[in-house]
């Protein structure tokens, strides 16, 4: 036993901080002194611990009784946003606190069936895997492809003219970024001499296709290939008359413009676009490099064994397209962006995944809900230098290391299997919101787990911290406007924002609190009998109310013994001020403050703080330590 075993503080540096956020699998007299074994509705800040910002309803009135669908942010080349949300299958955007009908976005999708999307050239687009896939340019929702015209017109000789035998025409539809689909099939031959040909009912494309011009295309006399004869800049007028001669017709028919697969999971990489197949679940497709709206018949990658390895989620990581198959992770990597030289190999990996909207990317690494023999485990990592597919095929460390939430394995082993499909991920300022459905019996996503890559606050080997965040029911966050925003996994039409100023969940209360480690004092001492006198903190002093700490020596599992730590800034305002007794200006931002202990004794103590589960209060508490008597061994 040391010599002055009186009013030792604990830790030696002289404060405990508390990023580390929580660990829920190790004994809690075991883990590090910055991490929690039980934390709840926080977020972490440089070492310090608080109570999470609420959310408020945005919308005034609800769009009706509804699951939010899809919930995404439209960014435009010249950095407007519009925020698109769906429900019941129908489109909205967001205007103030309305939610507004796009009119060509309506009834279009499935009924609570989650939408896909990803932007690229102005456009964001969407899919839902059951019908045909869309696009959104912020003013005009068309269709993501350029359908081939149906019909093939109708012909009269006209007038004498320089069209001498017989001939065929083909009619493509050209979009608003001047891109043209495939053409039709070939027409009836008409046959004339040194004749006009008057085509009529020209094929004009239904508003939906996006159509902004049309072509029209015809043989040269008795041929067989198809020039261009003209284009005709509207997708109104039906009727031209044709006095081109032969050797005046221009470019032939595009031959290989298709439309794309009916996805559910789309990303942006490399100029491409690349989706899923609904229909053939082994096939990812791609557009034409700097060209995401059409996609040619060989356009696509035949990813797993074709009958068990289905295609389940898209990402991407480095400089590579990665297909999260039900049984292995595939990897595309892509030397250049000729499709030629990419190469499809299978990562060494012991993980998959089910959770088409759980992918993520953060710090060059590609997290993800990981699937072991076929039951979830957590979240993992992608992570690795993809200069060469033979020396880096992207390996995903084990569930006892690199497992990214190893710390929090009970709470992972608590989520549903059922709803994995809804399990989705949102990358917003230093932090990773993953919404997912937790407990027995649950069935939408009730849960949020807020993964802090920042770094700040961390000690030793953490890379990242954890907390769960409970009271919202998340679909899907987008950011918009610079703030955090989420649509709901329950029937209720509403958005919601998240607010720096509230702390309330649209007017209910958040239950917040993170109890820390238990601390033994100094190395050797853990079985030595000590008193506890004193507890200092820093804190916010938040608003005329109180924080609750509380502290439990030897694991007690009651409900310890509570102190109220006062947050008044103690401040007065004109006209309020008690001369003599009062405090004159904006009072204070923080204080150190110190609180007996009362006669606490044992050989650990454990502390709790809590904004006492009252709306609209809040605490921070940004570093902490105790003073002990070190008694001797029991």
């Amino acid at each position: 036993m040391r010599k002055n075993a009186f009013a030792l503080v604990y830790p030696p540096s002289g404060r405990n901080v508390f990023g580390g956020g929580q660990n829920s699998k190790f004994e809690k007299s075991i883990i590090a002194d910055n991490e929690s074994p039980d934390c709840l509705n926080v977020i972490f800040d440089a070492g310090s611990v608080g109570t999470r910002y609420g959310f408020s309803k945005v919308n005034t009135a609800t769009v009706g009784s509804f699951v939010c669908e899809g919930l995404y942010t439209r960014r435009g080349t010249n950095n407007a946003e519009t925020m698109v949300a769906f429900y019941n299958g129908s489109g909205y955007t967001l205007n103030g606190t309305s939610l507004v009908t796009v009119p060509s976005a309506q009834s279009i999708f499935t009924v609570a069936t989650r939408i896909g999307s990803a932007q690229m050239e102005n456009h964001i687009f969407f899919g839902n895997g059951g019908v045909t896939p869309y696009k959104y340019n912020g003013t005009n929702f068309t269709r993501h492809g350029v359908p081939a015209a149906t019909q093939t017109g109708s012909f009269l000789t006209g007038g004498a003219g320089n069209p001498n035998g017989g001939y065929t025409y083909k009619f493509s539809f050209v979009n608003s970024q001047t891109v043209e689909g495939n053409v039709s099939t070939a027409s009836t031959t008409i046959t004339v001499a040194n004749a006009q040909i008057s085509i009529t009912s020209i094929p004009v494309a239904p508003i939906s296709h996006g159509v902004s011009s049309r072509r029209v295309y015809r043989t040269v006399a008795g041929g067989t290939s198809w020039l261009r004869l003209t284009t005709i800049n509207d997708n109104t007028t039906t009727v031209f008359v044709d006095n081109v001669a032969d050797a005046s017709l221009g470019a032939a028919a595009p031959s290989d413009k298709g439309e794309p697969p009916k996805y559910s999971m789309i990303v942006y990489h490399q100029n491409r676009l690349f989706m899923n197949d609904n229909d053939n679940p082994n096939l990812v497709w791609y557009t034409d490099l700097n060209e995401p709206y059409t996609v040619g018949s060989l356009n696509f990658l035949t990813v797993g064994d074709g009958s068990t390895d289905f295609i389940k989620a898209l990402g991407v990581q480095d400089n590579s397209l990665v297909c999260f198959g039900e049984r292995n992770v595939w990897i595309v990597y892509m030397a250049s962006t000729t499709p030629s030289d990419w190469k499809i190999v299978k990562a060494k990996s012991s993980f998959s995944s089910k959770s088409p909207y759980g992918v993520f990317e953060y710090n060059n690494r590609t997290g993800f809900p990981a699937v072991q023999n076929n039951k979830f485990i957590g979240i993992a990592a992608l992570a690795g230098d993809t200069a060469e597919p033979t020396k880096s095929l992207l390996t995903v460390g084990t569930a006892s290391g690199y497992l990214k939430s190893y710390r929090i394995e009970p709470d992972m082993f608590d989520v549903q299997e059922s709803y994995l499909g809804n399990v989705s991920s949102f990358v917003f300022k230093n932090k990773v919101y993953i919404s997912l459905t937790k407990g027995t019996g649950q069935t939408t996503n009730n849960r949020v787990y807020v993964m802090d890559f920042s770094n700040e606050g961390l000690i030793d080997n953490q890379t990242e911290s954890w907390c769960p965040w409970t009271g919202l029911n998340v679909a899907q966050f987008t950011e918009y406007s610079g703030s955090l925003y989420y649509g709901t996994s329950i029937a209720s039409g509403y958005l919601y924002k998240q607010s720096t100023t509230v702390y309330s969940d649209d007017g209910v209360a958040i239950n917040s609190y993170f109890w820390t480690k238990e601390f033994a004092g100094y190395k050797g001492e853990e079985s030595y009998s000590k008193d506890f006198r004193f507890t200092n903190l820093l804190v916010d002093l938040a608003g005329d109310y109180f924080m609750d700490l509380t502290v439990r020596t030897d694991s007690d599992l009651g409900g310890g013994t509570a102190y109220q730590v006062d947050l008044d800034p103690n401040a007065s305002i004109w006209g309020t001020i008690i001369w003599g007794s009062g405090t004159w200006g904006l009072g204070d931002a923080q204080r150190d403050i110190q609180v007996p202990l009362q006669g606490a004794r044992g050989k650990r103590v454990q502390y709790k703080f809590s904004n006492q589960n009252t709306i609209n209060q809040r605490f921070k508490v940004h570093w902490q330590n105790f003073t002990y008597n070190l008694k001797g061994p029991r």
